[in-house]
């Protein structure tokens, strides 16, 4: 089976951030290494350090302390968050679909 990973950027706060999607694996994996010991909840350090680790792939090396409001790491983390979950799947393939024609 054929895997589409694709790319997707966007601008915030005048910064650009580029997110990849890896597969839902990749989701999965998240939510599993981030849930904290012995709760049934996952923990928001732990998945922001994730996705800055394996989904933004630009800038390189983010990390929580890179930003300056909660605001605005709130919205990258969403970003990614929807990025490493599929979200922009048909956007990509729209815009791929044009581009053939």
């Amino acid at each position: 089976m054929k895997k589409n990973f694709y790319t997707v950027k966007k601008e915030i706060n005048g910064k650009e951030y580029t997110a990849q999607f890896s597969g839902l694996s990749c989701a999965l994996k998240a939510v599993d290494s981030t849930y904290l010991e012995d709760k049934n909840v996952t923990s928001t350090e732990k998945m922001a350090e994730y996705l800055f680790k394996n989904i933004i792939v630009e800038p390189a090396g983010l990390t929580v302390d890179d930003f300056d409001n909660i605001d605005e790491f709130n919205e990258v983390v969403k970003f990614a968050r929807e990025v490493m979950q599929g979200k922009f799947r048909e956007e990509i393939k729209q815009e791929a679909d044009k581009a053939k024609n």
